[in-house]
């Protein structure tokens, strides 16, 4: 088995990779600057927790030393998404490379190339990164989670408003079945340096997301047509969300919200 570095392990995302890859016996390193305490939420068991900081570089070479793999599930928010994205892979992958590691793997978002959207204009330079790096990369891009629309919901919901975007459709993913196709990349699926995009089992329109999210929760919110502004709604209306001939035969969203709700 490898020895797995989960980069941003304590996130939505960084949680399921580093449970996927400690269920199929990988001894698993989670990076991240805050340490989750057993009991959190956050806690995957099984795992091993360092302290990182990509951006100053605080903690990393402690962290890469002795990994065959990295997975880089690393978020920011704001402008330090950017700090992240861009200095943060650099310093990561300049010190994996060396360091010996080699193999790195990134997650990253569906046609994210197309949008003039800041926080995908920053992704997009972490992909061009991963694609300089010196050592064998993979990229594995996918549509929205089916979390990031039901948080959307809630969030409206709170307010009496149940924002159903107008002229939009997701093709969401279960966050498990992303982080199970980011370990098979670790293993080493697909061609090496390459990217491959994935996309939820469904393309839906916004409201009838919002119907079946309201219809789940027992909401009395009212659904709502919103318009999206700005270069992220351009790129929605515009399909760039959407990876028809890539849908998986994963979770949908229904089912993953009677699972969930």
């Amino acid at each position: 088995m490898a020895r797995v570095l989960v980069v941003g392990g304590t996130g939505l995302a960084g949680r399921a990779i580093a449970a996927e890859a400690v269920e199929r016996g990988h001894d698993v390193v989670v990076a991240s600057r805050r340490v989750p305490d057993d009991d959190s939420t956050a806690y995957v068991p099984g795992a091993v927790y360092a302290t990182v900081d990509l951006i100053t570089g605080d903690g990393l070479e402690e962290a890469v030393e002795g990994m065959d793999v990295l997975i880089d599930a690393s978020n920011g928010v704001g402008r330090e998404a950017s700090h992240t994205f861009i200095a943060g892979s650099q310093n990561l992958l300049h010190t994996a490379a060396r360091f010996g590691v080699g193999h790195a793997v990134l997650l990253s978002i569906a046609n994210v190339d197309r949008s003039a959207y800041s926080y995908y204009r920053a992704k997009a330079a972490q992909e061009r990164t991963y694609h300089d790096s010196p050592i064998e990369t993979r990229i594995v891009r996918t549509t929205q989670f089916h979390d990031f629309l039901a948080s959307i919901f809630a969030s409206g919901a709170r307010i009496g408003v149940i924002p159903a975007f107008t002229k939009v459709h997701f093709q969401t993913i279960a966050v498990p079945d992303v982080a199970r196709i980011l370990v098979d990349a670790a293993e080493g699926g697909g061609p090496p340096n390459a990217t491959r995009t994935v996309g939820g089992p469904r393309i839906q329109s916004s409201r009838a997301l919002a119907e079946a999210w309201k219809a789940a929760t027992g909401s009395r919110a009212v659904i709502a047509g919103v318009r999206q502004p700005g270069a992220l709604g351009a790129s929605w209306r515009a399909g760039d969300n959407l990876a028809p001939d890539q849908a998986i035969e994963g979770i949908d969203f229904e089912k993953w919200l009677s699972a969930t709700v």
